[in-house]
């Protein structure tokens, strides 16, 4: 009776053995810990994503690491940094953040929480940056503070709008200029 049943026992313990060295092994689901575990389809390094449109780039989005959840079809980004190329004579405009999320399905790109932007000689911080496909602006949320030729302007909310080469703050707008 033992001689039978230590045969199908060693066998088991080798199929399990197996199956977690080829388990680890094998592309699929892996976590990726950016905010939280999350699940990912695919792991990315190095994303490079470009927008084109009317014969140009309109955008570019590099980052050093992504992960792809097919179901919800969104990109969770690890240091993102979006450029926008705007008007034909325009300076452009760079975004960068510690983390970032694409969904596809909306056309939305979304960075936080430590966003720096420099367009020219304008240097930007905020907590959130969203561009959405379409828009003609990105809306920065949360301690926005645009600094350049001696004047910080800070505000809760502002809107940089690409197109026309302006800055949209209405609400808690504080300016400090500073003498030369």
């Amino acid at each position: 009776m033992l001689k039978r049943i230590v045969p199908v026992i060693l066998s088991i313990i080798l199929m399990l053995f197996l199956l977690s060295i080829f388990w680890r092994d094998t592309p699929g689901p892996q976590k990726v810990d950016f905010d939280q575990d999350l699940e990912v389809d695919l792991n990315i390094k190095e994303l490079t994503l470009v927008q084109s449109g009317q014969d140009r780039n309109l955008w570019k989005l590099d980052a050093k690491q992504a992960g792809f959840m097919r179901k919800e079809n969104i990109y969770l980004l690890q240091e993102p940094a979006m450029t926008y190329f705007g008007a034909e004579n325009g300076e452009p405009l760079e975004i960068r953040a510690s983390r970032g999320r694409i969904d596809q399905d909306s056309g939305t790109i979304h960075m936080w929480p430590d966003v720096k932007a420099r367009s020219g000689g304008l240097y930007t911080t905020a907590e959130k940056a969203t561009y959405k496909e379409g828009d003609a602006h990105v809306l920065l949320e949360g301690n926005v503070a645009f600094t350049g030729s001696g004047i910080t302007v800070n505000t809760p909310m502002a809107l940089i709008m690409l197109e026309e080469d302006t800055i949209v703050a209405t609400q808690g707008v504080k300016t400090s200029i500073r003498g030369n």
